[in-house]
């Protein structure tokens, strides 16, 4: 009975961390899931783009971003609401921050459009930020690029 009961504690703890970690990745009704990008538009011949992305708990990435590469990663929001991504830019002589999530109807705090493919394509360009947008105004249902912020 003893050595039953023993397999039976070795063989939970060996399947313990597997089911915990892929309930982990798995977004709810209630937290659901949502992808941000961050796509290089700068033209060719520029300096290279340096892009880090972070949350208040995670590192996202430091690194160099190629002409229309997409740094892209997918989160689930939380239940409260309060996520928060910003990346820091540097494009030769210049460098600024911006948030690219804080809100999941907007994306932003300050956005325009509802966001209603719960996704945030950002584009960096040469003259600032541009966030995708969805206009439903009029029956008129296209995407476009807003310029959202300057290089500073």
């Amino acid at each position: 009975m003893a050595l039953s009961f023993i397999k039976i504690f070795f063989f939970l703890l060996l399947i313990t961390p597997n089911l915990d970690l892929s309930l982990a990745k798995k977004c709810s009704f209630f937290t659901p899931k949502y992808e941000i990008h961050v796509i290089n538009k700068l033209q060719i011949n520029n300096p290279q783009l340096r892009v880090r992305c972070a949350s208040k708990d995670d590192e996202i990435a430091d690194k160099y971003v190629a002409i229309d590469e997409d740094l892209h990663w997918s989160f689930c929001e939380s239940f409260v609401l309060k996520t928060l991504y910003f990346c820091h830019f540097w494009w030769g002589p210049k460098n600024t921050s911006i948030t690219v999530f804080d809100d999941a109807t907007f994306c932003i705090h300050h956005g325009k459009y509802e966001n209603l493919l719960r996704y945030c394509k950002w584009e960096v360009r040469e003259d600032g930020f541009y966030l995708e947008q969805y206009n439903t105004t009029a029956g008129n249902k296209t995407y476009f690029m807003d310029h959202e912020s300057d290089w500073s």
